[in-house]
């Protein structure tokens, strides 16, 4: 049976359905943008957690006025996209990455998201690799029915956020925090009573920032937590916050201590974040903060002299676009997600251990010119190949198309 091709005359309701309660998280900095998508063509978007949609009584509620539904993840989602396939209401499944990534290998949430799949009208994937590992997955899932959608990135950053201060509030909790845990080889080092090397000294350029947003703040003084290695990630297991934690804290307690390395994110994961703060208390230099606004976090990876992404796997940093974005060079671990828009020594630097995370750390810090060719890069791609623009015309499409598909009571039958 062929598709109907006609695009509904009247604005949609679309239905936005993903972990979103927690703001700083990448699925719902995802959902808010793909929802100023949706509200800048002039249609509507109901925004819910699945949280808020337990069971299907709840589901049946929510959809019942609404044209189309989207779902962020396909685990978290699955069981709401479920009951809309029980309903006939059409939808559009979108891969997060941990699902493809790390829920594929568990059999019950397999299964979750395989009815999920099943059901979807059509499935986004934010890279290439999740597409194919998707095809693969589901081997029953028509090829022109999952598309690629490279997630867009917006900055803004705050030029009045005074991160220089910020760092040094940091430092006074921390020396707190250090009363009560005992004292430890690299604490001492750490307070300069072992002698260090002097720093390595740092030329590169200072941040410059995606055409269109204003200039931020410069790098950080020499003197306030200098170099600053940002990592931006929700404190939970996948994200591998600590991975070089110990390979930095022996790197900078050889040169007296003077950086930072900078876990930022909220606790997704309360026996991990409980394991992060007290790891990070005995290591030099490590420093970890909850979660900031948007403008101030841009404003903080701005002034930092590398954005480090260190997760297991990955669909597609938000954080690292951002870098990308302004100008800040990116130190990312080597995985498929990472890859995906990290080229080596060209849009920024991958590393496979904590040796080779110190060995391209220090040619960031050695190599003025390889961080101005990377961080030019990094913004030429970021600008040709995530840019709004082109996100919101592939999401319209694909809400259209499922909308069409209600008017058709055999839509189901065409996905088999």
């Amino acid at each position: 049976m062929e598709a109907h091709t006609e695009s509904p005359q009247k604005p949609l309701l679309v239905l936005m359905v993903g972990k979103s309660r927690v703001r700083e998280t990448g699925n719902a900095t995802t959902l808010e943008r793909l929802r100023a998508h949706v509200e800048a063509s002039g249609w509507s978007c109901d925004l819910r957690d699945p949280e808020d949609l337990p069971d299907a009584a709840a589901v049946t509620a929510a959809v019942a006025s609404c044209d189309v539904v989207l779902g962020l993840h396909l685990y978290r989602s699955g069981l709401v996209l479920a009951a809309c396939r029980a309903l006939k209401v059409p939808y559009v499944a979108c891969c997060g990455g941990t699902d493809v990534n790390e829920c594929l290998q568990v059999p019950a949430m397999n299964a979750v998201m395989q009815e999920a799949v099943a059901g979807a009208v059509s499935l986004l994937a934010f890279t290439a690799d999740m597409k194919e590992a998707a095809l693969a997955a589901w081997p029953f899932l028509q090829p022109e029915r999952v598309r690629v959608l490279p997630q867009a990135v917006s900055v803004c950053p705050d030029d009045a956020f005074d991160v220089a201060h910020f760092l040094k509030s940091l430092d006074g909790d921390q020396a707190k925090q250090a009363e009560t845990v005992s004292e430890s080889f690299y604490e001492i080092r750490e307070r300069g009573l072992v002698p260090g090397q002097t720093s390595v000294p740092f030329n590169g350029p200072s941040s410059t920032i995606t055409q269109g947003v204003p200039r931020t703040q410069s790098r950080m003084p020499r003197d306030v937590g200098y170099p600053l290695i940002v990592l931006i990630a929700g404190l939970r297991p996948v994200k591998d916050v600590l991975y070089v934690a110990e390979a930095w804290s022996n790197w900078n307690a050889e040169r007296e201590g003077r950086g930072r390395l900078l876990i930022m994110g909220p606790a997704l994961d309360a026996h991990y974040a409980r394991q992060v703060h007290s790891e990070a208390s005995r290591w030099c230099g490590v420093r970890v903060a909850d979660s900031l606004k948007p403008p101030e976090c841009h404003a903080v990876i701005a002034s930092a002299t590398v954005l480090l992404n260190s997760s297991l796997s990955e669909g597609m940093s938000a954080a690292v676009l951002e870098a990308m974005a302004l100008g800040t060079p990116v130190l990312a671990r080597d995985i498929p997600g990472n890859r995906a828009v990290v080229r080596h020594g060209e849009t920024g630097m991958l590393f496979s251990c904590p040796d080779t995370f110190v060995q391209q750390l220090n040619r960031l810090l050695d190599e003025p010119a390889l961080v101005a060719a990377v961080t030019a890069n990094a913004k030429a791609y970021v600008a040709a190949r995530h840019h709004p623009r082109e996100e919101a015309a592939t999401l319209s499409i694909v809400l259209r198309e499922a909308a069409v598909r209600r008017q058709n009571a055999d839509w189901q039958e065409e996905l088999v």
